[in-house]
């Protein structure tokens, strides 16, 4: 799945601060109808199975400053899984090419 992600990472980072941009005008406009309703349920769904997915592969994965990255997830959760997306390889550790 985070491969899927990976690979089209500029629109899934589009649409992950559509929907928190989303939510949170529809919170400042309090609209609590059903169609507005239904509508911030599912940005919320998204939003949370985004960022459980990126959470659960950096928990998995060995990552350079692993504590750094699960910790900005809870510190700075709207920038922190959109930036793992674009840096996920560079943060991956290399297998050691020279043994001692």
């Amino acid at each position: 799945m985070i491969n899927f992600l990976e690979r089209y990472k500029v629109i899934f980072s589009i649409l992950f601060y559509l929907a928190s941009a989303n939510k949170l005008l529809m919170n400042i406009a309090e609209l609590e109808r059903t169609p507005a309703l239904i509508l911030k349920l599912i940005c919320i769904a998204f939003l949370s199975g985004f960022w459980i997915i990126v959470l659960l592969d950096m928990i998995l994965n060995k990552l350079h400053d692993k504590t750094f990255w699960i910790l900005s997830m809870f510190f700075i959760a709207f920038m922190a899984p959109v930036v793992y997306l674009f840096r996920r390889q560079k943060t991956l550790r290399e297998p050691a090419r020279y043994s001692i």
